[in-house]
């Protein structure tokens, strides 16, 4: 059977675990972010423009 320590181990890691975290990653996330919102909203300005013009 697990005791309450170990199953508080497996939830929370210690403080000297550090995340590793990959920057370039999430640059590159937050990039296909913004060009996938670019593009969705030039698509609904088009979309208007042939609707209006």
């Amino acid at each position: 059977m697990i005791s309450d320590t170990d199953c508080t181990r497996l939830v929370m890691p210690s403080g000297s675990e550090e995340p590793h975290k990959d920057e370039a990653l999430k640059r590159k996330a937050w990039i296909a972010v913004f060009l996938l919102s670019a593009l969705f909203w030039a698509g609904v300005a088009l979309l208007i423009w042939n609707l209006w013009g």
